[in-house]
């Protein structure tokens, strides 16, 4: 069982996106690997444990390829909005002029695709996307829940503070 520990460690290091072993949910490994019942799970982006390997069926998780940026995002891009942590200040053709720690910088597509970025949206569902302090919300008109964090594509809400996360993309979301 350490040989496929140490397998787990090499072929899926922290930061991963992989697809459940079970079904198609994505996680983003963040923790250690740990063995329990003969699989190996790791620990995923909310701190939850997710199954790595099953050694029953012998399956091991996929992983998540990230796509680099295609044509289409970059030309959809505008002034204002994230490529990373960069702030594009202006557009010029197949240029972007972006804001960095040493001041201004200039990308093209390739180098956008050569350093992995991606564009990062500011809002999801008209709310900011970051991490929230147990809001109260109301989801899908009818369901009230504590908002965790918005995430560029869902939400992380809790029923009661001290349950477990759901990782839920609604209908409609309101803060109370």
């Amino acid at each position: 069982m350490n040989e496929l520990l140490e397998k787990a460690r090499q072929m899926y290091p922290i930061g991963t996106k992989i697809k459940s072993v079970f079904n198609d949910s994505e996680h983003t490994l963040t923790g250690e690997y740990i063995l329990c019942n003969n699989n190996i799970q790791s620990i995923n982006q909310n701190g939850l444990q997710c199954n790595i390997y099953d050694k029953e069926k012998n399956k091991w998780a996929e992983i998540v390829e990230e796509e680099t940026m295609t044509q289409q995002e970059f030309n959809s891009l505008r002034v204002g909005d994230f490529i990373g942590q960069y702030e594009i200040l202006h557009k010029y053709k197949e240029f972007l002029i972006v804001r960095c720690e040493d001041g201004h910088d200039l990308f093209d597509l390739n180098k956008i695709n050569k350093l992995g970025l991606k564009v990062q949206p500011k809002t999801f569902m008209g709310l900011e996307v970051k991490k929230y302090d147990y809001v109260p919300c109301e989801l899908g008109g009818n369901s009230l829940a504590y908002l965790v964090e918005v995430r560029s594509d869902d939400v992380l809400v809790k029923t009661f503070k001290d349950n477990q996360g759901l990782n839920h993309v609604p209908s409609s979301i309101r803060i109370l």
